[in-house]
């Protein structure tokens, strides 16, 4: 039964294989601005598809933030309050050697820097990427 336990919790922390995650935003925004943070998925694997199922954004990130759109438009989300984060479902086929973009709309709410994994999950497996966003307040 112990040995079970460690091999699941091995596969379960493992990264997805064959997979390149880049995240493009601004490193500084000012309250009431909008802006994209763009996740940039690439498929690096030979004759595979990635079946990439959902992306999830810590809320210590999302703290000062409200997401105003998600393009493409993710067919759910949902809390997840064990993991502390926003999951939004895509279910996208990435076919091999392809990239595909998702981009969160970002208006800034709050003073501060707010810091936070952005995992890409292809079932229980995942590879994370960390946002990183200052927010200033607003010049007079």
């Amino acid at each position: 039964m112990l040995i079970g336990l460690v091999v699941l919790f091995a596969y379960l922390v493992q990264d997805v294989s064959g997979v390149a995650v880049k995240l493009d935003s601004p490193t500084e925004v000012v309250v009431g601005e909008t802006f994209d943070l763009r996740v940039i998925v690439r498929n690096e694997r030979t004759g595979e598809n990635l079946e990439l199922a959902d992306i999830d954004i810590a809320d210590e990130y999302l703290a000062g933030f409200t997401i105003t759109s998600v393009s493409p438009e993710a067919k759910s989300s949902t809390h997840v309050p064990f993991d502390n984060s926003q999951s939004y479902t895509f279910d996208a086929s990435i076919p091999p050697g392809e990239s595909r973009d998702f981009v969160f709309t970002l208006r800034a709410e709050s003073p501060g820097i707010y810091r936070g994994d952005v995992d890409v999950c292809e079932g229980a497996l995942f590879i994370s990427q960390i946002a990183e966003t200052v927010v200033r307040e607003q010049d007079e």
